[in-house]
């Protein structure tokens, strides 16, 4: 092990499957609002949810380009992003392949 660095006394946190160590607490602190939001929509039979829901359909057909844009992204889902590469000019991409070879005698030989 030519310039490495040996540390034998390292500690390692024990985690759990999502990598934070065991007993971190702050993927709950975001969750908040989200548990709360979930609830106060809930209530009285779901009321306040289709309501809210019913009014993004008006707007889309009120002709509103960004509730359009929801209603169908949460419809179909997001559109996937095409990602185009092309070379110099939109011509076509070059690659070039190297393999490098290095023959060394064992030592002794």
């Amino acid at each position: 092990m030519e310039n490495a660095i040996e540390n034998n006394n390292v500690e390692v946190a024990p985690t759990n499957k999502g990598g934070a160590p065991v007993g971190n607490q702050n993927g709950k602190k975001g969750k908040l609002f989200y548990n709360q939001l979930r609830v106060a929509l809930v209530q009285e039979d779901s009321r306040k949810l289709r309501m809210i829901a019913q009014k993004l359909v008006d707007a889309a057909e009120q002709g509103e380009p960004w509730a359009i844009k929801e209603v169908i992204d949460r419809v179909d889902g997001k559109a996937v992003q095409a990602t185009e590469i092309s070379g110099l000019d939109g011509g076509i991409l070059e690659t070039l392949n190297t393999i490098n070879i290095v023959l060394k005698k064992p030592d002794g030989a």
